[in-house]
């Protein structure tokens, strides 16, 4: 609390500064005015206000630098960021725009063009990507498209005028990427790493996601390492933002050899990060999952508590912490230290997630409702919520609930691919298989690139004895994701069920390529485990000293008992529409859908 306090006086004094300062340059008899002659303390403070989430605190003092200093472009950009984050894109486009007309830069011509692909201008033509296929609704098919020609013109444009700005490159990669044209990305990322940009990192990582995403591990390791090599190469001359630059790149390398089954390798590459770049809280915290990988549960517990330590706001050292204390069945651990996380960020939606799956799956299900309600109140926009509520209440058969919760969940977010799997679950347990099929289809069309789908759909197939169907989806399904492990998994089974042994060994070659791994073994039966640790009750478990510690810098307020329980679950998913359902209409109108009346939870 002293900490917090203490950064907010800070805040305060660097605040009454910038007024003080801006208000000695509006005077002509400071002499300031004739000595600044453009707009940077404004730009300064502006910044100050968008990272304490003052936005239209912002705005006004943009807004007064540019009557001060109209020729000041960067003003002018700063301007068209903040009007973005208000959802103002024609008024953005316009500040970059005229941004641009005063003096072009890299950094604006991105913003742009960034701007463009996200939300098309009305002018935009309407352009199909590379490689697919022309699927949905009609409202669906009318929405605007990116304009690419107009934004790969902007990306030119900005190489022209700085060939060394490693974020065009990255950017522009990622574009083709998206429309599918895979030999144009690896070009551009390649004229990147050649152009020895300021900020490499970016073009390297952005190249290595490009191979990975292809399941080109190896290609990808390999990137990452040059890169480091590049980038620690340069440590010399480098400012801090730089250093930065660096641990971001090991901990992507670190990421990298973890997810492919190579703990020991990844725990090497965190160690290297933190001797060369200091106690990076994101670091510590890959070192600590590298430890929970291993199966060393106390080393693990001494990285997490170091990644808190270095950022209290790190949600997702909390979370994981958490999490890993919830597996092992030290729950009272788990409740304090996602309570902690709670306190300290209370806008991270996975935190309420992971402490309402953790109440619901020890039986207290009106806990986690509470839970539920009050991460969607907070994180409205985080879509997981929805879909992890809604799961709750279907297994308790409250349909009506989970379906409407769902619902808002496809609403707000069509594109993934989760919400559709649970959908169908819904309507699988109902009974409605008529509409699970159709369901999983959809989903498929409207988030094509989700690997679980092709699984779901590809049981379906199987459960019809149609294996050469099956086959197919899996294989496509491997072909966008070919680092989802549960693919191979499903279609080792397959392979193994109809004794196709050939296809069998090039499968388990595939996978031990990727993976380190054989895909004849399954992934562990967690559930299982769950229920033995639950069933043990270990209700006397001691709070460790180090967890106690940190609960005390970071004063807990999340109540069950009584702050929360304000929050009526039931009312909230009342308010909520029903927007899932107008989209089963134009699935299916012939099949009628039984209603359920609501049932408690503990009659499962």
């Amino acid at each position: 609390k002293r900490g917090g306090t203490t950064k907010k006086n800070k805040i305060d004094v660097m605040r009454k500064r910038f007024q003080e300062a801006c208000h000695a340059v509006q005077t002509e008899e400071s002499g300031l005015s004739s000595i600044m002659d453009d707009g940077r303390l404004y730009n300064a403070w502006a910044n100050l206000e968008v990272k304490c989430g003052h936005l239209g605190v912002a705005r006004k003092i943009l807004m007064r630098g540019m009557e001060q200093y109209p020729k000041d472009a960067t003003l002018l950009q700063a301007a068209g960021k903040v009007e973005e984050r208000f959802g103002n894109y024609t008024g953005a486009r316009d500040l970059y725009g005229g941004s641009l007309h005063i003096e072009p830069s890299a950094p604006t011509l991105v913003a742009y063009a960034m701007l463009e692909l996200r939300h098309p201008s009305s002018s935009s033509t309407p352009q199909v990507e590379h490689g697919t296929k022309n699927v949905g609704t009609k409202n669906q098919q009318q929405q605007k498209r990116a304009n690419f020609t107009m934004v790969e013109r902007l990306f030119e444009e900005a190489l022209l005028i700085d060939p060394k700005h490693g974020p065009v490159y990255n950017a522009y990669g990622n574009m083709e990427l998206r429309r599918g044209d895979v030999a144009k990305a690896r070009q551009v990322f390649k004229r990147g790493e050649n152009a020895r940009c300021t900020d490499a990192a970016s073009v390297y990582h952005g190249h290595a996601k490009l191979e990975l995403s292809l399941g080109n591990v190896k290609e990808a390791r390999d990137i990452l390492v040059e890169g480091l090599q590049v980038v620690e190469r340069r440590n010399g001359v480098m400012d801090n933002s730089q250093h930065d630059r660096g641990a971001f790149l090991a901990h992507t390398l670190g990421m990298l050899e973890l997810n492919a089954n190579r703990a020991a390798e990844a725990k090497a590459v965190f160690a290297n990060g933190i001797a060369k770049h200091g106690n990076s809280s994101q670091l510590l915290l890959g070192s600590a999952l590298c430890e929970v990988k291993l199966g060393k549960d106390e080393d693990a517990r001494k990285f997490f508590e170091q990644a808190v330590n270095a950022n209290k706001k790190h949600a997702q050292a909390w979370q994981a912490w958490g999490v890993m204390e919830m597996k092992a069945g030290n729950f009272k651990v788990a409740k304090t230290l996602f309570e902690c996380g709670i306190q300290s960020a209370p806008k991270h939606g996975a935190l309420w997630q992971a402490y309402a799956t953790m109440e619901s799956r020890l039986g207290n299900f009106e806990n986690a409702r509470v839970l539920f309600a009050a991460g969607v109140e907070k994180c409205p926009k985080h879509v997981p919520l929805y879909q992890a509520w809604a799961s709750l209440e279907m297994r308790g058969g409250n349909f009506n609930e989970a379906k409407c919760l769902i619902g808002e969940a496809l609403t707000r977010d069509k594109s993934q691919g989760s919400g559709w799997l649970v959908a169908a679950k819904i309507e699988e347990k109902q009974g409605n298989d008529g509409l699970v099929g159709l369901i999983l289809k959809r989903g498929l069309e409207c988030a094509p690139n989700h690997a679980e789908l092709y699984r779901a759909l590809a049981e379906l197939e199987v459960n019809r004895f149609r294996f050469d169907e099956a086959r197919k989806l899996l294989e496509k399904g491997l072909e966008v994701d070919p680092m989802h492990a549960p693919l191979y998994h499903s279609l080792a089974e397959l392979e193994a069920r109809v004794f196709n042994v050939d296809g069998l060994a090039k499968l388990n070659k595939r996978a031990a390529e990727v993976f380190n791994t054989n895909a004849l073994i399954p992934p562990p039966a967690s559930m299982q485990a769950w229920g033995k640790k639950i069933k043990m009750g270990q209700t006397n478990e001691m709070i460790p000293d180090g967890v106690a510690a940190l609960a005390e810098k970071v004063p807990v307020d999340v109540n069950l008992d009584g702050a929360l329980t304000h929050l009526d679950p039931t009312l909230i998913i009342e308010r909520m529409g029903g927007g899932f359902e107008m989209d089963l209409d134009d699935i299916s109108r012939d099949i009628d859908q039984p209603l359920s009346k609501r049932k408690p939870l503990s009659h499962q």
